[in-house]
């Protein structure tokens, strides 16, 4: 199956529109991951889905399981036997972000409706994807239909928006390509892979957007253990406490994406450019620059999931 998408990071800011509210109302803020996924192979029913998550990687997963399981078993609504959601996401969520991610969230649209959702989303976002649906993927358009929207119920708001590619995703059978941009505490860095086929295997889709979700995490944890790291030789935590238990547990998860993205070059032929992200040279870069970071910073753990998530 032919993927052609983007994972983008977006952040909405909705205030009065009204002068005489607009000092005194405080703004709501509205913080996702949003990828988009159309599902066609053959002469099967094609089906176009939005998905939305509290942070990238498990989104970029979420799109890679429904991408398997379309492929194995066809259009994922309407089966005579009902998909099975629920699972999918558990598939998903690693044993880790049980433990350490209670705020984790999910939502899958069809057709600008949610058509399975976990955790607590902020709603608003429920009515951009409706918006979005109506301007037919003029999404631009869907955030001035969301202000008439709210215009209509008697509530007169502006409405901004940020957005920012985290991943683009190109795959083909028997090439593909993904691009990603990670987001660090003093600079964004640009990353891609390219993966093509060994000897008659096609690119599996679902494989590599797998990896990409795994790079992804592996750098947030890699910046997580080294920042605990350096919080523990400067006494700022106990190593036994709650913080520096979550970081050795994020070097153990470390070492399970380390083996998924060694398992896709056994398959195929990749390629990194510039080079494979060392989750190791990761921690020990961050330890050098933590105490820059940590300076004057009152609320770190805040800050990190802001940052990264």
């Amino acid at each position: 199956m032919d993927i052609d998408t983007t994972l983008v990071r977006e952040r909405f800011v909705i205030k009065s529109a009204d002068p005489d509210l607009r000092d005194l109302a405080k703004p709501t803020y509205a913080q996702s991951n949003r990828m988009p996924v159309s599902l066609q192979t053959g002469g099967m029913t094609a089906e176009k889905y939005v998905v939305r998550a509290h942070n990238m990687h498990s989104c970029a997963r979420m799109v890679a399981h429904m991408i398997r399981d379309y492929e194995k078993g066809g259009p994922l609504l309407h089966r005579v036997i009902p998909y099975k959601w629920q699972e999918v996401w558990s598939d998903v969520v690693s044993d880790y972000e049980l433990a350490y991610t209670p705020e984790r969230w999910v939502c899958v649209y069809h057709q600008g409706d949610p058509v399975y959702h976990f955790g607590k989303r902020n709603p608003f976002l429920d009515i951009v994807e409706k918006c979005a649906f109506v301007s037919k993927g003029d999404y631009d358009s869907s955030i001035k239909l969301a202000e008439e929207a709210y215009r209509a119920a008697g509530k007169n708001v502006q409405i901004t928006y940020e957005g920012g590619i985290a991943i683009v995703v190109k795959i083909e059978r028997e090439r593909g390509r993904l691009g990603m941009i990670f987001r660090g505490p003093e600079r964004s860095t640009t990353f891609n892979f390219t993966v093509e086929m060994a000897k008659t295997v096609p690119i599996s889709a679902y494989q590599c957007l797998r990896v990409a979700a795994a790079l992804l995490e592996g750098i947030q944890l890699g910046f997580l253990v080294g920042l605990a790291n350096e919080k523990i030789k400067e006494k700022l935590i106990d190593a036994t406490s709650h913080e520096a238990r979550q970081a050795r547990e994020a070097k153990r998860r470390l070492s399970m994406l380390n083996g998924e993205i060694s398992a896709l070059e056994t398959h195929y032929r990749v390629h990194y450019r510039p080079e494979r992200p060392d989750f190791n040279r990761i921690i020990l870069e961050t330890e050098k620059m933590a105490p820059r970071y940590l300076e004057g910073l009152t609320d770190t753990s805040k800050k990190n999931r802001d940052l990264w998530e």
